[in-house]
C-alpha cells in the first residue's frame, strides 16, 4: 500500500468516527391527536424496551393500559413510572393454562372493565448459534414468542368476541422474520408473521383487526445498548438504531382507527434491516 492511500484510508477512518460521534438519539414526532381516547390496551411484555415505549405512547394518545410481565417487582416499576393511566399485573408466558384467570383479572383492573387494544410484545432472544442451541434455549425462546403469543390472542379474542368488542391486536415481530431461520429466534419471529396473517383471516370477520410490527436493531437492553450511547451502526442501510419511542409511535396508528383496512400487514421499522439487506 503506498503512503497516499494509507493516508486516505486514515482520513477515511477519522471521518467514520467523528460522524459516529456527532449521531445522537433525534427527537421523534409525537401524535398530537387522541387517537386511542376512551381505549384500554392490554401490553404483554410492557415493563422495558419496546413494550414500555409502546405503554407510554399509548397513554399519551390518550389510552389505559395494562402492562404485564414475568416479575412482579418490575411490573410495580413500570407502573409507578407511567402514572395513573397505567396498571399491571405479572404474567408468566410459560403457564398458558392461567391465561383465562389472568385476563379476566386485568379486565378489571380499571372501571371500563374491557379490553379493546392487545398488543404481544414479549420476547427473548437466546443469543445462541445454530450449531450450539440447546433444547432448553429452543423450548424458552419459542415459549415465550410464539406459543404465549398464540394463545394469549387466543383467550383476549374469545373475549373481544363473546363481548362484541371490535378491536386490535398488535403483534411485535421483527425484520429477522424475513431472514433464513437458523436460531430460535428467526423461526420464532418468522412464525410470528405466519400467525399473523392466520389470525387477521380468522378474526377478521368479528371486527378484530391483527397486524404485526417488525423492528430491526433497536437501541433496548436486549442489544446491550443503553440511555446516552450513541445510535449509530453500519450494520444496517440506514445506519442507525431505532429508538424504543419510534416504534411506540407507529404503534400507536397501527392500533387506532386509522388502519381498519389494514389487515394481516406487517410494518417493517428496520432501517432497510432484512428488507433490503440480510
Amino acid at each position: 500500500m503506498g503512503v497516499g492511500s494509507k493516508i486516505r484510508e486514515l482520513i477515511d477512518y477519522y471521518y467514520s468516527k467523528k460522524n459516529e460521534k456527532n449521531i445522537v438519539p433525534i427527537d421523534i414526532p409525537k401524535n398530537q391527536n387522541n387517537l386511542l381516547e376512551n381505549k384500554v390496551a392490554l401490553i404483554v411484555g410492557g415493563t422495558g424496551g419496546i413494550g414500555a415505549a409502546i405503554a407510554e405512547a399509548f397513554i399519551e394518545a390518550g389510552a389505559k393500559v395494562i402492562i404485564s410481565g414475568t416479575k412482579e417487582e418490575k411490573v410495580k416499576n413500570a407502573v409507578e413510572k407511567l402514572g395513573d393511566c397505567a396498571r399491571g399485573i405479572q404474567i408468566d408466558l410459560n403457564k398458558v393454562g392461567g391465561f383465562d384467570n389472568k385476563v379476566s383479572q386485568a379486565i378489571s383492573l380499571f372501571p371500563e372493565n374491557r379490553i379493546d387494544i392487545l398488543v404481544n410484545c414479549a420476547g427473548v432472544h437466546g443469543n445462541q448459534t445454530f450449531g450450539s442451541v440447546s433444547e432448553t434455549t429452543y423450548d424458552s425462546v419459542m415459549n415465550t414468542n410464539l406459543k404465549g403469543m398464540f394463545f394469549m390472542t387466543q383467550v383476549v379474542s374469545n373475549y373481544m368476541k363473546e363481548k362484541r368488542i371490535k378491536g386490535h391486536i398488535l403483534n411485535v415481530s421483527s425484520a429477522a422474520a424475513l431472514k433464513p431461520g437458523y436460531t430460535p429466534y428467526e423461526i420464532s419471529k418468522s412464525g410470528v408473521r405466519s400467525f399473523t396473517l392466520g389470525a387477521a383471516a380468522e378474526l377478521i370477520p368479528y371486527g378484530i383487526i391483527v397486524n404485526a410490527i417488525a423492528p430491526g436493531p433497536v437501541a433496548t437492553a436486549m442489544l446491550g445498548r443503553k440511555e446516552g450511547d450513541t445510535l449509530y451502526t453500519d450494520c444496517i442501510p440506514a445506519k442507525r438504531f431505532a429508538t424504543p419511542s419510534e416504534i411506540g409511535q407507529l404503534a400507536v396508528i397501527m392500533v387506532s382507527d386509522m388502519c381498519n383496512l389494514v389487515i394481516g400487514d406487517t410494518f417493517y421499522v428496520s432501517g432497510g434491516s432484512g428488507t433490503i439487506k440480510y
